[in-house]
């Protein structure tokens, strides 16, 4: 999910798609990855950190270079760098430790470097009080209106001065190409469209035109994604009456949800597809073991193929009942489902009890306190 949200492209307007790139960065490494959302990644060898490659940018990107440790899932304080990659240019990225980079280079890259140095300066406090706030968060000597104090008095004030800096550096510099960065830290959709109205319109038109509707676009889908979560939060709401619904189980035969009125019934929404789905079986098939008398787990399989689901089924020795869910069912949109797995506790009235996105542990924490007594 970093990386999907951090690389993005664009239409370039220029002809020259050469960018020529140096980095002198401190304890990184021979090995520098460039990632670009929707192209081949791309590995440079360089020496101690010293790096110097050429690459076609035929689209205006923001890019990442990183250490190859990234890409293997090695989280521990990785190193990479994120940068707008504009052809026709030099770019030169250095640092002289972890806790921060520059960058500079030729036109594009020396109007950049200011903008990164203002936006760096502006945010200062607000990213300073933003670290307080938190240790004060964790600080249990301190009482919520002393932190409630703080926030309203301190952060806030400090935020809001910030956000207004950066919409006064968009209103002095209408006309500077790099200064369209700035507004990934504008709060606020509207806001942010707002402030892009105020350059020029040769800038709103040219070759950042692309990296701006690109962030339009992932606000949108953050919106619409909010809207559905809300809206799946009020269908999978504790003492909602479970929708009802007949499916074929694995011999082909219709199952309906209300044969099973009277029990305790996970819903347990899956498919074969689903990496965290097939980790979670070993623990799902310990507490049917556990509570088989308790209650039932009806695995309903969707997005995929009736003999995928035949297959899994079979290969994971999953003891409990099993339907399929056509692709032309309404099913998943009756209850909300927004990922897998999704597991939905219904209880002996019909009625919702709990409902656990993704493989949780809190979910059989949950079966043990209803159970585990009784």
């Amino acid at each position: 999910m970093m990386l999907a949200a951090i690389a993005v492209c664009g239409r370039a307007a220029n002809n020259d798609s050469t960018l020529i790139v140096k980095l002198d960065l401190v304890d990184f490494g021979d090995t520098v990855i460039v990632y670009r959302q929707g192209k081949e990644d791309l590995t440079f060898i360089g020496k101690n950190g010293k790096f110097e490659f050429e690459l076609q940018v035929d689209t205006v990107c923001i890019g990442l270079f990183a250490q190859p440790r990234l890409f293997r899932g090695d989280l521990d304080e990785p190193q990479f760098y994120s940068v707008p990659l504009v052809g026709g240019e030099t770019m030169r990225v250095w640092d002289t430790d972890k806790t921060r980079f520059d960058v500079d280079g030729t036109g594009f890259y020396a109007d950049f470097h200011k903008v990164d140095l203002f936006n760096e300066n502006a945010g200062k406090d607000m990213r300073e009080n933003t670290l307080k706030y938190r240790a004060m968060k964790n600080d249990n000597t301190l009482t919520k209106e002393e932190r409630n104090k703080f926030y309203d008095e301190v952060y806030s004030p400090s935020f809001d001065r910030y956000q207004q800096e950066l919409i006064d550096y968009v209103k002095a510099h209408p006309n500077q190409e790099a200064a369209v960065y700035l507004l990934k830290d504008i709060d606020g959709f509207d806001k942010m469209k707002e402030t892009f109205m105020l350059f020029e319109p040769s800038i709103r038109e040219g070759r950042m035109r692309p990296i701006y509707d690109k962030w339009v676009k992932a606000n949108e889908e953050s919106i619409e994604a909010e809207a559905k979560e809300k809206e799946a939060q009020k269908k999978q709401a504790e003492g909602i009456e479970a929708p009802v619904f007949t499916l074929n189980d694995i011999e082909g035969k219709p199952l309906a949800l209300n044969s099973l009125r009277g029990k305790y019934v996970v819903l347990d929404f899956w498919g074969s597809w689903c990496v965290w789905c097939i980790k979670g079986f070993p623990k799902m098939k310990e507490y049917y073991a556990k509570y088989s008398d308790k209650f039932e787990i009806l695995g309903i399989d969707c997005n995929d193929t009736e003999d995928k689901w035949k297959a899994a089924v079979k290969k994971y020795e999953l003891p409990w009942i099993h339907v399929y869910c056509p692709e032309n069912s309404s099913l998943l949109t009756d209850y909300g489902i927004t990922g897998f797995p999704t597991k939905i506790l219904i209880g002996p009235d019909g009625k919702i009890v709990k409902t656990i996105i993704g493989e949780d542990p809190s979910f059989y924490t949950f079966l043990d306190s209803l159970f585990g007594n009784k």
